[in-house]
């Protein structure tokens, strides 16, 4: 999504002037990336890495200097404001606060209600807003950005990176700590830097019928199920895979099962074609997998667009239709006590006359 198309959706909703913050926002629209697998959790000198304002006169990025390298070229101005240096004590709110304020007044910022996310940007910087007589009010569904598929193809061949490492070097004695690092290694060095990313590892009956979850220190076993679920984010676009591989040779019914889940996702991404309504794919799919016992406690499936996670979802409550150019995620499962869990999924694109698989990875034991 380009500034322009981003400022025609405001327009559209009633929000002449904004300022924006969501990280899935800023990299979608190409401006800035945030380097969250470098600064987790929070940034002691940063109250947030960089805010877009987007005004009658033009477009400003105002940016941290600390993240000064995290900006991406785009139309919008860039004013950077200092966060920390060894000569003077940090204030980071008090520093950022006089930077955008003035770059309020030079893009033209009427005194009015200024459009913001409102579950991403901070209270303080609300409150500043409010102080200087443009009232906050939220922009969350005008905002709608959709990456561009080029990013999220980047991502989809990460996410086959990954899976194919977790492959590889699932063997008897390593963590799940261990060989989820090694996933992650093999991400970095494809992207040539850190990639943020949901990546979980599980291994064992009893884990992986959970569904799986963050890595442990759980050690792989011989006859272990290992469940994989990965969600690179790079460039603004996101990827979702699962993949399920044996440690040792499978018996028959783990292959039966994990046959039947192969079918099911490829029949599921079969059915979603433009007009489809959501639902009735949720329906369908679980039922290819009915006589293997109680269906998935999850989704079937989710729309990927700004966030790993959108509308439509492919679930029992969403009647919403399916449309071409939509980038989803399908992923059945079979999980039963005692025997373990399996979930594969790709990502793909609907298409006008078929569906374009974006994860090349191949699901086998």
């Amino acid at each position: 999504m380009s500034l322009d198309d981003l400022r025609a959706a405001l327009d559209a909703a009633g929000r002449a002037q904004a300022v924006l913050s969501h990280p899935e926002t800023l990299a979608s629209v190409g401006c800035f990336e945030t380097p969250v697998e470098d600064w987790p959790v929070s940034n002691p000198f940063v109250v947030v890495p960089a805010l877009l304002c987007l005004g009658p006169d033009e477009a400003v990025l105002v940016v941290a200097d600390f993240h000064a390298p995290d900006v991406r070229p785009s139309r919008a101005r860039v004013v950077t404001y200092r966060s920390y240096d060894f000569e003077r004590a940090p204030d980071p709110a008090g520093e950022l606060r006089t930077a955008l304020l003035a770059t309020l007044d030079e893009a033209g910022f009427a005194h009015a209600p200024t459009g913001v996310e409102t579950r991403h940007l901070p209270h303080v910087v609300a409150e500043w807003l409010r102080e200087a007589g443009r009232t906050p009010v939220s922009c969350d569904t005008a905002v709608a950005v959709t990456p561009d598929l080029e990013a999220i193809k980047r991502a989809c061949r990460l996410a086959d990176v990954v899976q194919q490492a977790v492959k590889d070097h699932a063997e008897p004695g390593l963590s799940e700590a261990e060989l989820a690092g090694l996933a992650a290694a093999a991400l970095a060095r494809e992207a040539g830097r850190r990639v943020a990313g949901i990546l979980t590892v599980t291994t064992g009956a009893e884990a992986t019928a959970t569904g799986g979850g963050v890595a442990t220190e759980r050690v792989v076993r011989p006859g272990d199920l290992v469940l994989t679920d990965t969600s690179p984010w790079v460039d603004g676009g996101w990827a979702d895979t699962a993949n399920a591989v044996f440690v040792g040779s499978p018996d028959r019914v783990t292959r039966e099962r994990f046959d039947a889940i192969r079918r099911a996702l490829h029949d599921g991404i079969a059915l979603c074609r433009p007009g489809v309504v959501a639902n009735d794919v949720d329906r369908q799919v679980r039922e290819l997998l009915a006589h293997h016992g109680p269906t998935y406690a999850h989704h079937t499936g989710h729309r990927i667009g700004a966030a790993w996670s959108e509308e439509p979802r492919i679930t029992p409550y969403c009647e919403d239709r399916l449309a071409e150019g939509m980038v989803l995620a399908l992923e059945p499962a079979i999980y039963l006590p005692g025997w373990g869990g399996i979930r594969l999924e790709h990502t793909f694109r609907i298409g006008a006359h078929g569906n374009e698989i974006l994860t090349e990875f191949e699901h086998t034991l």
